[in-house]
């Protein structure tokens, strides 16, 4: 009996172990994927603490424009928002320009990307750091007459 209970209580501990070093490491990628977002932000001119990450949330450059933020893997609702205020046309545009930037000049190592937008959601940028510390900003703008977002990558 006093066997049993020694290899519940060390399967018990292992698990709590297993589960608590799960959480910090979670915890710190969270940090880690933060201090990327922060990062880019700076080079974008825009100085941002952790609570200002935040889907949708308004942020100001350092020459006073306002920018629309969103990370890449939580764009759901500036997608959203582009349909409603522009239109399908221009929010499918959207999605290629993103897709064709992260086919054309992802590597591996590479942060999530930060995508802001003015609020007329006219224009932007698309960026990500790379494990080097190197920011690579894409601006980004609608061109009506094309029905296509255009972009320049920033040197």
């Amino acid at each position: 009996m006093k066997k049993r209970n020694l290899v519940i209580s060390g399967v018990v501990l292992a698990g709590a172990i297993f589960a608590g070093s799960s959480l910090y490491a979670s915890e710190d990628v969270e940090q880690f994927e933060q201090g990327n977002q922060m990062k880019t932000l700076s080079a974008l001119g825009i100085e941002a603490k952790s609570d200002d990450l935040v889907a949708m949330k308004t942020l100001t450059d350092e020459k006073g424009q306002e920018w629309i933020y969103n990370e890449f893997t939580r764009r759901a609702p500036l997608m959203d928002k582009i349909e409603e205020e522009r239109s399908v046309k221009v929010k499918d545009a959207f999605i290629e320009v993103q897709d064709e930037i992260m086919q054309q000049h992802t590597k591996k190592g590479d942060s999530i990307p930060v995508i802001l937008l003015d609020e007329e959601l006219k224009e932007g940028s698309f960026s990500f750091n790379r494990e080097d510390g190197e920011v690579l900003i894409f601006k980004l703008k609608y061109n009506d007459d094309k029905g296509k977002w255009d972009y320049e990558q920033e040197k």
